[in-house]
């Protein structure tokens, strides 16, 4: 069941139909929990349709099962550049705590594969943001005197 439907998954992504890819990889990951590939290929599904938290939760599972999975770390750290940039506030600021972790995924990429040119160069990106991060401004609330 969960081999069927995680092939039924594969064919629909290709087809470029995500949501009967989502149902697919829901139903395998629902028939053998522990079928990762399934798990991951539903947190890319989500993360493609826009779902960034059901994404990077799927994603949190996968590298539970597996801590050495390339791709999900890479993923992880794109979907949580993507999630800091649409919930930056109103002055553009990205909340420090997402490109720690976004920064933490790349190195992770680079930890298990060294020659990850794409993590590489967001890694770089991710430490120039964090290097750059303006703490939020803080009104003042004193009497002056």
């Amino acid at each position: 069941m969960a081999h069927d439907s995680y092939q039924e998954g594969i064919a629909a992504v290709q087809a470029g139909d995500f949501q009967s890819a989502m149902r697919a990889f829901r139903q395998a990951v629902a028939a053998d929990p522990t079928h990762t590939e399934a798990r991951y290929k539903l947190a890319w599904v989500l993360g493609m349709s826009g779902y960034l938290d059901p994404a990077l939760a799927e994603l949190e599972a996968v590298l539970a099962a597996d801590p050495n999975h390339v791709a999900a770390h890479y993923n992880r750290g794109a979907l949580l550049l993507q999630k800091a940039q649409l919930e930056a506030d109103e002055d553009g600021q990205i909340e420090l705590s997402v490109l720690q972790q976004a920064e933490a995924a790349f190195q992770a990429v680079m930890r298990l594969d060294p020659t990850d040119q794409r993590a590489f160069a967001f890694l770089n990106l991710v430490k120039r943001a964090i290097r750059n991060h303006q703490p939020p401004t803080q009104v003042s609330s004193g009497s002056g005197g």
